[in-house]
């Protein structure tokens, strides 16, 4: 069994992109991350750039020292921890930045165990036989609206609270990453999609399972993906990142 992944990085209608991904697939482990800083305040790209950079390594260093730590959940909050930790050090060096934040999605598995965190509104999909199993909920207003009944699911998408989050990482007052665990192998045609709420808000979860089963490779699927959201932004549409990481027979 083996993880395919594909990756996009864009930057849509905006003047600079300030989403960052980034991943690490073995043999047997594998870590993947995607940010999204926030647009509202200044450097926000440092810290995308930080935390998913750190993410990665924090895994690397543990996976290195004792494989079977990676997928137990207080490691994937220390790795976010970590993260936060040094967007933090990197302000206080930098004061040009110190308002700046990023939402965090982070797959972590060893294809026996999987552990999925996240903190903001970028968003983990998944998928078992390409039917949509789980996905994380978003740290904002609007998902506050969802759970007092106020708005369909469906609806953050539209909705004027959908980019007002209620939890970040690099901020003052850190709340750890939601934490979601599964003890249940990997199988053929899983698949997971972190992505940005560009992305997500364009794309919407019937599409994903559609293009998911029509295609035999990541990239193909990602492909699809991206053609429909290029149907549906406007002008000045916000970044976008996504990785879709599908499982395969060997």
């Amino acid at each position: 069994m083996k993880l395919l992944t594909s990756t996009i990085c864009k930057q849509g209608g905006r003047e600079y992109n300030q989403d960052y991904l980034d991943l690490l697939v073995e043999p047997d482990g594998a870590c993947l991350v995607v940010c999204d800083g926030l647009g509202s305040y200044y450097g926000s790209e440092v810290a995308s750039r930080i935390c998913a950079s750190k993410v990665i390594e924090s895994f690397a260093q543990v996976k290195k020292a004792d494989r079977t730590r990676i997928v137990k959940p207080e490691f994937s909050q220390g790795f976010i921890q970590t993260a936060h930790n040094c967007v933090i050090d990197e302000k206080e060096n930098n004061p040009k930045i110190r308002s700046s934040c990023t939402t965090v999605a982070c797959v972590v598995t060893d294809f026996e165990s999987t552990v999925i965190s996240h903190i903001g509104d970028t968003r983990v999909y998944f998928f078992k036989n390409n039917k949509l199993h789980f996905q994380t909920k978003d740290h904002s207003l609007s998902q506050i609206s969802v759970e007092m009944g106020k708005i369909p699911l469906r609806d953050i998408r539209s909705d004027k609270d959908q980019n007002k989050l209620t939890r970040v990482l690099g901020s003052d007052y850190y709340i750890p990453p939601d934490c979601d665990i599964y003890n249940t192998p990997l199988a053929p045609n899983d698949a997971f999609i972190l992505c940005t709420d560009g992305f997500w808000e364009y794309v919407y979860e019937e599409e994903m399972e559609e293009d998911l089963a029509s295609s035999a490779t990541p990239e193909e699927a990602l492909s699809k993906m991206e053609r429909r959201l290029l149907s549906r932004v406007t002008k000045f549409n916000d970044n976008y990142s996504a990785i879709v990481a599908m499982v395969k027979d060997n």
